[in-house]
């Protein structure tokens, strides 16, 4: 799985790396004036870890100074569960209530963070980047079960499900990140790259929550204005 993703990455940064080439050039040819300062993008791409799945997302960004944007993201993650989920749905199913199996797990993440991205200088063809920022991800919770093969209601069976493995909660959330931005056209960029993510644990709320780690493989498409 990760190989394919890597191969398909390669693909697209090659591909990107031609077309941005010839559009490096003539946009250092047709140059004149202020560059843009604000640009708008659309993103998305697999999600890797103990549950793979997939994200969707957008981001705005804004010129600072020369080479420092600050940055406005948000998106869903389909899926980000982890193996403390899979631990404790794994228990209440061989409860002598339920006496079943875990059908499935879940945590689905919509998430809005704030932060700053900085471009490295010196390379024409293509504007590397690192960024750094912060804010929310609301973590909404889901395990099913099944019984003989049919799923079945767990309150319906008397067992009441806790914090840990339903309902939606609001935590902190960081992301740190690298990528390409590569030119097309006058204003148009692709953006190829990789966002780590954490979701801090709200033990206040949900005494055995833990953390999460989100890993995001980024393709986007974006405009500059």
């Amino acid at each position: 799985m990760i190989m394919r993703l890597i191969r398909v990455a390669t693909v697209w940064l090659v591909g990107a790396l031609s077309i941005g080439a010839a559009a490096a050039h003539a946009q250092t040819a047709a140059s004149s004036g202020s560059e843009p300062r604000l640009y708008v993008e659309f993103n998305g791409g697999p999600t890797l870890g103990h549950k793979s799945d997939a994200f969707v997302g957008g981001e705005i960004g804004f010129r600072l100074v020369a080479g420092l944007d600050v940055v406005v993201e948000g998106g869903h993650i389909g899926n980000a569960a982890t193996e403390a989920l899979d631990t404790a749905a794994a228990i209440i199913a061989a409860s002598p209530d339920l006496g079943g199996t875990v059908s499935s797990t879940t945590k689905k993440v919509n998430y809005v963070d704030v932060g700053i991205r900085y471009h490295v200088q010196g390379i024409p063809v293509v504007h590397p980047y690192v960024l750094f920022g912060g804010g929310v991800a609301g973590v909404t919770t889901e395990a099913t079960f099944a019984v003989n093969g049919t799923q079945v209601n767990a309150a319906d069976r008397g067992v009441q499900l806790g914090g840990d493995l339903s309902g939606t909660t609001r935590k902190a959330f960081v992301v740190a990140g690298f990528g390409l931005n590569v030119p097309l056209l006058k204003r148009l960029f692709v953006d190829i790259g990789y966002r780590y993510g954490r979701i801090s644990p709200k033990t206040d709320e949900v005494e055995t929550d833990t953390g999460i780690s989100t890993h995001r493989v980024l393709f986007g498409v974006g405009v500059h204005f």
